[in-house]
């Protein structure tokens, strides 16, 4: 329990004081007091990065320094998952300022954070609905170009990329205008989420899209990251894959 929590095993020390203690609370009291360790915050970050972390000889080693420097601020200072989340999807700036647009730097198109957003932050791979309607699921090919809209507003100022090392500074912002296609079609896709409602009114269409996943109303949100923390504790998750959560898995 001890290594799930802050990655390592408890020194003979820690073991045998907590073997010792004739306290009643003595179990929550270690849960807290690990909960509190910087361990704790590395350990937790670390699989995160793994999640998130590019190539950093393709987008440069300083921003992946940041990304990582960003991500694992957030676990020292306990940041709400949902805020995590949000603070992430909507980051705008400075590749060399702000870690969390070092994501916007690796994913550049509409459709890639697409991909990306909906199976990390909601479990649903909506990847095959790219090309055509998804053959294990409902999604749609309209579907997934309606999510993606939501960040076609979403622009890179600076060098760009330049594998195999790319060292320039990105400034990521939100335009005032930007639209995606329907490939086939050709239709001006207008942002829509995968079910439910937003807030059409904001600026930024990405906050509407993160309000719409964080909303109590969406169970993805929840239910993909209980499984996750689960396949960690567990070995093992809920549901396997851990970030496929449609209805056809078995």
């Amino acid at each position: 329990g001890v290594t799930d929590i802050i990655g390592r095993l408890p020194s003979s020390d820690e073991a045998r004081s907590f073997l010792d203690s004739s306290l009643t609370t003595k179990r929550i009291e270690l849960v807290e007091d690990l909960l509190d360790r910087p361990e704790y915050a590395d350990h937790w970050a670390n699989q995160w990065a793994d999640l998130l972390r590019p190539n950093p000889y393709r987008v440069g080693i300083k921003a992946v320094l940041n990304y990582d420097n960003w991500i694992r601020q957030q676990f020292r200072e306990n940041l709400p998952y949902d805020q995590f989340v949000k603070s992430l999807v909507t980051a705008k700036g400075s590749t060399w300022q702000n870690g969390a647009v070092t994501l916007y730097r690796d994913r550049r198109t509409p459709d890639e954070m697409a991909t990306l957003v909906s199976q990390l932050f909601l479990g649903i791979r909506l990847e095959c609905a790219k090309c055509h309607h998804h053959p294990f699921e409902k999604w749609s090919q309209r579907d997934f170009y309606q999510f993606a809209a939501f960040f076609a507003k979403v622009k890179h100022n600076g060098t760009g990329l330049s594998p195999p090392i790319s060292g320039g500074e990105e400034t990521i912002y939100v335009s005032t205008s930007g639209s995606g296609r329907h490939p086939r079609s050709e239709e001006v896709m207008t942002p829509r989420p995968l079910f439910g409602d937003i807030d059409d009114s904001l600026e930024d269409p990405r906050a509407a899209l993160v309000d719409w996943m964080i909303s109590g109303h969406n169970e993805y949100f929840a239910q993909v990251q209980v499984n996750r923390v689960w396949a960690s504790m567990m070995g093992r998750g809920l549901v396997e894959p851990v970030d496929d959560l449609r209805s056809t898995n078995p």
